[in-house]
């Protein structure tokens, strides 16, 4: 999953040190670990089914940069949000960007990066009873 996660960050612009000690690697194998780890626990499954791959990656995603956000390793000027959409909708969960001019940057990165870690409504359908 770590290169499909590098993939997916390489594509929204953002690069990723590959030494295996970097901190980037630390940051993305914990957030590996974590949402895999909530995946499995709303799911009561042991693995994650292929189905959530997809949401997992993102899930992910929005892990890592929220982390390197909150440690002030992220530098969120420097991004480029004019490929974002207005609106984006998943089911029944909506996410709108404001796009007016008073709207930073910041605020276009925290509304991209909650919509990445998602809700656990993609989890229903995986859901099952343990005893």
């Amino acid at each position: 999953m770590l290169e499909d996660v590098k993939n997916r960050l390489e594509s929204l612009g953002i690069s990723v040190s590959s030494t295996p000690a970097s901190t980037d690697i630390v940051l993305l194998k914990f957030a590996i670990d974590k949402v895999e780890n909530h995946i499995k626990n709303q799911t009561n499954l042991s693995s994650i089914p292929k189905g959530l791959k997809e949401i997992a990656i993102d899930m992910v995603v929005g892990e890592f940069l929220l982390t390197k956000k909150s440690m002030g390793q992220l530098n969120i000027e420097s991004l480029n949000f004019d490929f974002v959409a207005k609106q984006v909708q998943d089911g029944d969960t909506n996410v709108s960007f404001a796009v007016n001019e008073k709207t930073t940057p910041e605020g276009h990165f925290d509304a991209y990066v909650n919509y990445l870690r998602h809700n656990d409504v993609d989890f229903v359908k995986y859901r099952v009873l343990t005893w």
